[in-house]
């Protein structure tokens, strides 16, 4: 996947790295009901995670869930034509993928203040192009348009 390898060599992130980002990808068909948005493209999930058999909690984890809100990419990829599904599929999940990173290696808060998740939603928007950019070939031209025109920091967390 694009996504995670262009994040795996921006952060340096070993497999190891990984391990301790646990995360999964899903999309409408697999997601919950309270994890659906009517305006997100994605948006991060946050749950406890335990191994098979284990009852303590220090033996519990976090684990991210990512979850792709198909309908609203689908819609937008027929109001706007200039858009292209697999530049705006790298985007999005890249930009979720930098939030998870972030999230585990304890740079961002997940439960936080509106006015933080704000800022963090710009930050991350900032380190995703920056990690997309030597991506030349991928024309994320309109990408960037339909970002400024319809960004809303902060609405894309899940605590669940």
């Amino acid at each position: 996947m694009i996504a995670e390898e262009m994040t795996s060599d921006f952060y340096k992130l070993t497999s190891r790295d990984w391990l301790a980002a646990r995360y999964d990808i899903s999309t409408l068909a697999h997601l919950r009901e309270e994890e659906i948005s009517r305006h997100a493209l994605a948006l991060v999930a946050k749950y406890d995670g335990c191994p098979p058999g284990r009852v303590l909690r220090s033996s519990s984890f976090d684990f991210y869930r990512v979850c792709l809100q198909d309908h609203n990419i689908l819609k937008t990829l027929d109001a706007r034509r200039d858009l292209k599904l697999f530049p705006l599929l790298c985007y999005v999940l890249t930009h979720e993928l930098v939030h998870i990173v972030r999230f585990s290696r304890f740079e961002a808060r997940f439960e936080t203040s509106e006015e933080d998740k704000h800022r963090e939603e710009e930050r991350v928007h900032r380190l995703t192009w920056k990690i997309l950019a030597p991506l030349t070939s991928l024309d994320l031209g309109p990408v960037i348009q339909y970002h400024q025109e319809h960004w809303q920091g902060g609405s894309n967390y899940a605590n669940l």
